[in-house]
């Protein structure tokens, strides 16, 4: 498949493709925006860099999350510099001078949810790290990406004291940029410090729920695995306000996202960009222009002083209605 930036043509076999499989041209990306003008970037959350052009046809502002399973060999190992660094030009060359995040690999993914994984595994396995990172900067300086706009994510920091690690390692290697997925309550918690270390932070609403509950789904678990949880959801509201007094841009991940409503919940919450997957860009670009930030606002109140998942739900669902 051919690279593309926005307003140009190119095979295409995904989703949002006119006839004969090509992307139909996108000018600029389709801006987010509350029913008062407020903007709120929405951003994409791609598997794998083959969803990028797919991404640019959905209208999206940048890249919120590139995921780091592409870069993984089926045995656990990672891939190549040159593969990595194959995978990171397709991106930024879809999406010249946008946003665009990458997720830090994790040498500890395969241990389960208490092992010795994100920032943890990185610090143990920095040769891991140090050729995600150079693959990343050979991919920048090939496609003339701006330091700002590219960065770096990482999971599983509970301490500003990895946040600041984390982003020395990246400015070393070329990329200014580097922040922290809040998927644990003690990240959430600590979120003033850590957001004085890290560029940014993106709240991973389906950590959060699951660490917070104890749940994620399996096992009965389903009815506390809900987003909508007022625990969670006060977590995520500690980031929020950190960043706010940071001056830090906070996004958010994950199924509470893609729910149009909890996504202007999360706003209230203080979340300044979204990031979807592919095929909820449109849902919840549509759902944002009937509200303003007032109304995001009182919608997060209500959700934050809900007793229970359904409460919040119902109390958000009914201020909506009237």
């Amino acid at each position: 498949m051919t690279e593309l930036g926005h307003g140009t043509r190119a095979y295409c076999p995904f989703p949002g493709c006119t006839g004969g499989g090509r992307v139909a041209p996108v000018t600029s990306p389709l801006r987010g925006r509350l029913s008062d003008s407020q903007p709120v970037s929405l951003l994409a959350e791609l598997v794998d860099p083959a969803e990028a052009e797919s991404a640019v046809a959905a209208g999206a502002e940048g890249v919120g999350l590139l995921r780091s399973w592409f870069a993984v060999l089926p045995d656990g190992s990672p891939r190549s510099v040159a593969d990595q660094q194959a995978g990171y030009r397709r991106v930024l060359a879809a999406f010249p001078g946008a946003r665009v995040s990458v997720e830090a690999l994790d040498p500890g993914d395969r241990q389960g949810p208490f092992g010795v994984r994100g920032v943890r595994a990185l610090q143990a396995r920095p040769d891991v790290l140090s050729a995600q990172l150079d693959a990343l900067a050979r991919a920048m300086r090939e496609t003339d990406a701006d330091q700002v706009d590219v960065g770096v994510v990482v999971a599983t920091v509970t301490e500003a004291d990895e946040a600041t690690w984390f982003l020395e390692e990246a400015r070393y290697a070329g990329v200014a940029t580097a922040g922290v997925l809040v998927d644990l309550p003690a990240a959430a918690v600590l979120a003033g410090p850590i957001l004085r270390a890290a560029s940014f932070a993106t709240v991973d609403t389906d950590g959060l729920t699951r660490y917070a509950l104890g749940a994620d789904g399996a096992a009965g678990t389903g009815r506390w695995a809900d987003p909508w949880q007022p625990a969670s959801l006060r977590l995520a509201e500690l980031v929020g306000a950190s960043g706010s007094l940071a001056g830090k841009e906070i996004s958010a991940r994950g199924a509470g996202v893609a729910d149009p409503l909890l996504a202007c919940v999360l706003i209230g919450l203080g979340v300044t960009s979204l990031i979807l997957p592919v095929d909820r860009l449109a849902s919840v670009r549509t759902e944002l222009a009937r509200h303003s930030f007032a109304d995001c606002l009182r919608y997060a109140e209500l959700a934050t002083r809900a007793a229970s998942a359904e409460d919040a739900r119902r109390r958000v669902r009914s201020a909506v209605d009237h």
